[in-house]
C-alpha cells in the first residue's frame, strides 16, 4: 500500500514538473522525454493493467467495407501547398516508392543485363514492385490493373540484386497481383473489382478523406499535428498494410475491405492476436501484432507506430528519444546501445519472400 502511494507521488510531482517546462518554455525536449515517462510509469505499454478485461477491437468507430471507394483529394494537389516540406523526400520514401513507374527507376535500368532467358519478357515490364527485400515486375492488364510476372530478384542490404528465382521460366499472372498485393501497394481499391484508383500510396492512403477547409485548420486533417491523439485510429490505418497475418472477412482477402484512414479497421478485417506471443512468427511481423494489440485489445494509448516513426521524414530521431520500454526488446538489445538491433531474416509468406 505504501509503495502505490509513493507511485502515485512521483508521478504527481512529475507532472508538477512538466507544467513548469511548458510554462517557462525551459525545454521542450526534456518535456517530451517526461511526457514519454509518464505514459510508461502510468501503465507498461505491452498489456493491459492486471484484472483488466480485454475490450472489444470492434466497438467504435465505423468501416466503409463493402461501399464505393469515396472520392478523395489526390497527391499531386495535395504537393502544390506541400511541394517544399514533403514533395523533396516522397519520391525516395519507402512508403512513395511502392510501386514505380520503369522509367522513374533508374537504378534499375540494367537489372535485366546478362539474363538470358528474360530477354523476350523484358521489354513488356512496365512498373516495379518493392525496393528492399524483393523486386518484382509488373505490366498494366486493363484499366486498374496489373499483371504480375513469377521472377523475382532477391536485393542485398546494397539492393543490389543477389539471386534470380522462377527466372528460367517466366511467365504473367494476371489475378495474382489483384488478389495478393493490390491492397497495400495501390490506393483506392474497388472491392466489387479489384481495380485501383492510382497505383502506390497516395495521401488518402494514410490521410484519409480530407476536409478542402483544412488550410486555415489543420486540425480538420487526420494524423495532421493536430489530429493525432487517437490511438485506435492511428494503429488501425498503419495496421491495414503493415499487419501482414490477417483477412477480410467479407471478402476473403489479405488485405482490408476499403479501408479509409480513421476506420476502426478491425470491423472487417480478422486477426488472430493471439499470435503476438508467438515466438516463431517473424520478429518483426511480431512486434506489429503485439503493438496493435496492446492498442486495439488491452486499451493502451502508447506507444502507437508514429511515437517512433517518422513518416515522412522516414528518420529514425524518435526511436533515439523515446523511453526503453518492453515492446522496444521485439527488435533492439535489451542493454547497450539502442541501435543495436536483434538479427533476423524478413520472411513473409503473404508477398512470397
Amino acid at each position: 500500500m505504501v509503495r502505490r502511494v509513493k507511485v502515485v507521488v512521483l508521478v504527481v510531482v512529475a507532472s508538477a514538473g512538466l507544467l513548469l517546462f511548458d510554462s517557462f518554455g525551459l525545454s521542450s525536449s526534456v518535456a517530451s522525454s517526461l511526457r514519454f515517462s509518464l505514459a510508461a510509469t502510468e501503465q507498461e505499454p505491452g498489456r493491459a493493467a492486471s484484472g483488466q478485461k480485454p475490450i472489444d477491437p470492434t466497438a467504435w468507430g465505423t468501416s466503409h467495407a463493402g461501399k464505393p471507394v469515396p472520392e478523395f483529394v489526390h497527391g499531386d494537389e495535395c504537393l502544390f501547398c506541400h511541394r517544399n516540406d514533403i514533395g523533396p523526400g516522397w519520391q525516395k520514401n519507402t512508403h512513395g516508392i511502392t510501386i514505380r513507374q520503369r522509367e522513374d527507376a533508374l537504378e534499375w535500368r540494367d537489372v535485366f543485363k546478362g539474363q538470358a532467358t528474360l530477354s523476350t519478357i523484358a521489354p513488356q515490364v512496365e512498373y516495379f514492385l518493392g525496393s528492399r527485400h524483393r523486386l518484382r515486375f509488373l505490366k498494366k492488364e486493363g484499366y486498374g490493373k496489373f499483371a504480375l510476372l513469377n521472377t523475382q530478384a532477391e536485393l542485398g542490404n546494397a539492393r543490389q540484386v543477389q539471386k534470380w528465382f522462377d527466372s528460367e521460366k517466366p511467365a504473367w499472372d494476371k489475378d495474382r497481383f489483384a488478389n495478393k498485393c493490390a491492397g497495400c501497394h495501390t490506393t483506392g481499391v474497388d472491392p466489387s473489382t479489384k481495380a485501383f484508383s492510382a497505383f502506390g500510396l497516395d495521401c488518402y492512403s494514410c490521410h484519409g478523406v480530407v476536409n478542402l477547409d483544412h488550410t486555415n485548420d489543420t486540425s480538420l486533417v487526420f494524423l495532421s499535428k493536430k489530429q493525432r491523439n487517437d490511438a485506435k485510429a492511428i494503429t488501425s490505418t498503419c495496421a491495414q498494410c503493415h499487419l501482414r497475418i490477417a483477412r477480410s472477412r467479407s471478402t476473403g482477402l489479405p488485405y482490408p475491405n476499403n479501408f479509409v484512414a480513421g476506420d476502426n479497421l478491425f470491423q472487417d478485417y480478422q486477426v488472430d492476436f493471439s499470435r503476438a506471443d508467438d515466438d516463431s512468427l517473424n520478429a518483426g511481423d511480431r512486434h506489429i501484432l503485439r503493438n496493435v494489440r496492446d492498442v486495439a485489445v488491452d486499451g493502451s494509448d502508447f506507444p502507437t507506430c508514429i511515437n517512433c516513426h517518422d513518416l515522412h521524414k522516414q528518420s529514425s530521431a524518435k526511436h533515439r528519444r523515446a523511453p526503453r520500454t518492453a515492446i522496444c526488446n521485439d527488435c533492439h538489445n535489451a542493454e547497450g546501445p539502442i541501435k543495436g538491433n536483434k538479427p533476423y531474416s524478413v520472411r513473409s509468406a503473404l508477398c512470397e519472400y
